[in-house]
């Protein structure tokens, strides 16, 4: 049998124990190099399927009388109506630059607890605490870091007389105050954002598989009505999505 040449082989060595002996098996897997596309892109998609639907209407209905006029209409609209999401749609780059924000601040605090460990190694003072409030940074646990900023703040103040001597500005813990709220801020607006796209997505789902439904009933038939045309890459995927991605 002719293999696919967009089908891929590959390996997969497996080692089983079998009354005591080791038995290496050599299974062969099939993997697709298909194209997977992206929800963001399913407008841009229908927009290139569709200049090549309203030229050729005539030819694809002869071959499949429900691709017609109607079908093109209904393709068209459900097209202009997810189009109109993309707007709710980015919420996707709000929750990237509140994301970014985020931990850019939480980059800038790790950095300062630093120099402050550095000064309680100094002045011979436990870094317990600013160690915790690091690790809850590197955990990603904004939550729990703004708790412990708090926890820290007492610490300054308590041993200030100290660190200031080996090098700590004296507007240190309020500094780490501000941190403090900003970050607090911050992980509210990227939770609320997330929670919004999710919310998005989940409604607005069954569009965008009604236009993909269209848009691949389109490619697939208009694939073989053009079968012997260089028209056959404008209805093949693949084709399709690089000359997509290339334009962008």
């Amino acid at each position: 049998m002719r293999q696919n040449k967009n089908i891929k082989q590959f390996y997969i060595f497996i080692t089983v124990r079998v009354k005591n002996k080791k038995i290496t098996i050599k299974n062969k897997k099939i993997m697709a190099t298909g194209f997977k596309l992206r929800k963001e892109e399913y407008t841009t998609l229908g927009d290139f399927i569709k200049v090549s639907f309203e030229r050729d209407l005539a030819t694809i209905t002869a071959r499949y009388p429900k691709l017609n006029e109607a079908y093109k209409n209904q393709f068209v609209a459900k097209l202009e109506e997810v189009k109109s999401l993309e707007s709710g749609l980015m919420l996707t780059e709000e929750q990237k630059n509140a994301t970014k924000s985020l931990y850019q601040e939480v980059d800038v605090v790790n950095k300062e607890l630093n120099f402050l460990s550095s000064y309680c190694k100094d002045a011979d003072i436990s870094t317990e605490a600013v160690t915790d409030l690091k690790k809850a940074l590197a955990k990603g646990n904004v939550e729990g870091a703004v708790l412990k900023i708090e926890s820290v703040k007492q610490f300054i103040n308590a041993n200030a007389a100290a660190l200031i001597e080996e090098g700590m500005a004296t507007d240190f813990a309020d500094t780490l105050g501000n941190h403090k709220t900003s970050l607090s801020t911050k992980n509210t607006l990227q939770n609320n954002t997330m929670n919004a796209h999710k919310t998005l997505t989940s409604n607005n789902k069954e569009k965008y598989n009604d236009l993909y439904a269209y848009i691949t009933k389109i490619m697939r038939s208009g694939k073989l009505v053009f079968a012997t045309s260089n028209i056959k890459d404008e209805y093949t995927i693949s084709k399709v999505i690089s000359r997509m991605r290339a334009n962008q």
